[in-house]
């Protein structure tokens, strides 16, 4: 199925305004990494007004590996680390002038557990955004990305190592849930801001139905043409409840699945479209509902090298 234009009525029902981020909680790991993420938030701040900025380091606990001895006392000084780490981090900056860095930018270096020490920070600072780089291949960082979007009650931009600093298309994987309403209200708000400039592809993954148990007399391209025909209308629908002001045409793709993996679906419709953002609903506010990031978002996490993700929470 080919994309599908959208129009639907001139009458508000869901209010959506241009997006901003009234602060960001961006956690750097020193890495190579890190020149991804500051060059996209570069690029996006002089798109997507940033009223402040966090950049925070957390330094391991060393005594965890087993080699500390009394004698790297004068190596390990918190204070010396602290200070080596606060002025890395500026420098860091430096290069990629971040809109706000000048008056409303802060630097923050904690010790610890990584994931806890960054999931702290955003208990304590309630960023509208936690943003985090992912390197390539299966190294220690990526599972902290994907574990800091699992347990954060805020919104979260994942940023792979491969991530190019563009924002022209964003694929929005929509299910008719509540979590697709926050999703594609989040895209719509983007679309707002950027005036137009972004194109969105709202793409629902569906499977065909058994039904040769029940004899039915149809064949199978008119049975897949039933479903789709559904689907299109399910998304009318969707658009009408909760979107209907929106007077910009949103690009209504339909993926059929044909074997396991949403997720795999997903991400091969965004390469193929040469997407700059996925956008996906996440769970709730409780802890309970942040652990059950969802299946499909977590494993789009895990094999999506190349493209921002950001998942959607408030």
């Amino acid at each position: 199925m080919g994309t599908v234009m959208m129009g639907y009525p001139n009458k508000t029902s869901f209010e959506v305004h241009p997006y901003t981020l009234r602060d960001l909680l961006v956690a750097l790991e020193l890495g190579p990494a890190d020149d991804t993420v500051l060059e996209y938030l570069d690029f996006l701040s002089k798109k997507v007004p940033v009223k402040a900025a966090t950049f925070m380091h957390v330094i391991p606990n060393f005594r965890w590996y087993g080699s500390y001895t009394e004698n790297d006392e004068d190596v390990l000084d918190p204070y010396t680390l602290n200070t080596t780490i606060l002025e890395d981090m500026r420098q860091r900056i430096k290069q990629h002038p971040i809109s706000v860095q000048a008056k409303f930018s802060s630097f923050e270096v904690e010790h610890g557990d990584p994931l806890e020490a960054v999931l702290k920070a955003a208990e304590d600072i309630l960023p509208e955004l936690l943003v985090i780089g992912q390197k390539s291949g299966k190294g220690e960082h990526g599972i902290l990305a994907r574990n800091l979007a699992r347990k954060v009650a805020s919104n979260a931009l994942i940023i792979p190592q491969g991530a190019q600093a563009s924002l022209s298309k964003i694929i929005v994987p929509i299910d008719f849930s509540n979590d697709s309403i926050k999703a594609l209200k989040t895209a719509i708000s983007i679309q707002d801001q950027l005036e137009g400039a972004v194109e969105i592809h709202a793409v629902h993954v569906y499977q065909m139905p058994n039904l040769s148990i029940y004899k039915v007399q149809r064949t199978q391209k008119a049975l897949k043409q039933m479903v789709e025909e559904d689907r299109i209308e399910a998304f009318r629908r969707f658009l009408n409840s909760y979107f209907p002001g929106y007077k910009r045409a949103i690009n209504f793709d339909l993926i059929e699945q044909e074997g396991p993996g949403i997720a795999r679906y997903i991400l091969q419709f965004a390469k193929k479209n040469k997407a700059d953002m996925i956008v996906m609903g996440a769970k709730g506010h409780s802890k309970v509902e942040r652990l059950l990031l969802g299946s499909v978002t977590e494993k789009l996490c895990t094999l999506n090298k190349r493209i921002p993700t950001m998942i959607v929470r408030i």
